[in-house]
């Protein structure tokens, strides 16, 4: 590391806290991918945001004011997998969710009514997600306190159908 050079430009936001294309509203997680486009998890406006490198206006690819994609309830993490395809932590409605070519699907967290659990099955205030290298999704269980590993199931393409 060489401490000598900092340098600071903002990707995303304004500093002020509004739902504008421009603005975000405390926003957890992020993930760039290798064009260096940004992906926000926008948990107070319950939106994913997108930002191409060098505009501060941002395009949501999900949310409540979204049409056609999922209502989400405080977004706190995003990854995108090789495929292209996003992955979601919905926060306050417990769950896992991921884009497709249909649209969005929950994952893990299916429970359909938004409410939080111990079981093996359910998640209380999930917090991030990450892979590993054989595609596994592991997830902060926060208020659970524990990770959770899912184990993704494939159909005959080798397409992710659902969380095991």
């Amino acid at each position: 590391l060489n401490n000598d050079v900092n340098i600071t430009t903002i990707a995303a936001g304004t500093g002020i806290n509004g739902s504008g294309a421009y603005m975000l509203s405390d926003p957890r997680g992020i993930f760039v991918d290798i064009k260096f486009n940004l992906y926000v998890a926008d948990c107070g406006n319950n939106r994913i945001q997108f930002y191409r490198p060098g505009n501060l206006n941002g395009t949501s690819l999900a949310g409540s004011k979204v049409p056609g994609t999922i209502t989400l309830n405080c977004p706190t993490d995003i990854i995108l997998d090789g495929d292209g395809y996003l992955f979601i932590v919905d926060n306050y409605n417990y769950r896992i969710v991921r884009s497709g070519l249909t649209g969005f699907q929950c994952l893990f967290g299916c429970t359909g009514t938004s409410t939080f659990g111990s079981t093996a099955d359910q998640l209380n205030r999930p917090g991030s997600l990450s892979f590993d290298s054989n595609g596994n999704i592991y997830v902060a269980d926060t208020y659970n306190n524990r990770i959770q590993k899912l184990l993704l199931a494939t159909n005959s393409c080798g397409k992710y159908t659902k969380a095991l």
